[in-house]
């Protein structure tokens, strides 16, 4: 009996620091939305991916330690980590996030300049040659 009322327990901790580690997860996947933008497809793709592998960690999790038996204390496990983990820690760590995503967009744009004066050049070039191209084929 003790050891099903332990088994229990540690199901619920287990649920209770994955739900703070997907909360986590999203937050880093909102970072990163910050950081770059995104077309409305590419973010629900996005979302998608977060979704689906949420659902992969919890049932995985749930097989792993209950043999797949959905139980409520599971659930609130997550729930509350989520709760929690929003509560507190990802107030934080957006803050420092708030912080830290100018000064990687202004290094990002620096170390992407470059690639972007080349890209312009080459898109200019290969317009010229198609429009001599066009106008050579148009004398025959």
């Amino acid at each position: 009996m003790a050891d099903l009322i332990y088994g229990e327990m540690e199901l619920f901790v287990v649920c209770l620091l994955l739900g703070a580690f997907l909360a986590m997860m999203y937050d880093g996947i909102r970072i990163f939305r910050m950081c770059f933008r995104h077309k409305e497809f590419v973010v629900d793709m996005e979302d998608l991916i977060f979704w689906l592998f949420t659902a992969w960690m919890v049932f995985r999790t749930l097989f792993y330690y209950n043999r797949g038996t959905l139980r409520g204390y599971a659930f609130l496990g997550l729930f509350l980590g989520v709760l929690i983990y929003t509560l507190t820690l990802s107030r934080v760590f957006l803050f420092f996030a708030g912080k830290l995503v100018p000064i990687f967009r202004k290094g990002w744009n620096l170390a992407i300049r470059p690639i972007r004066y080349l890209k312009g050049k080459i898109r200019k070039t290969l317009k010229k040659m198609g429009a001599e191209v066009t106008m050579a084929w148009k004398s025959r």
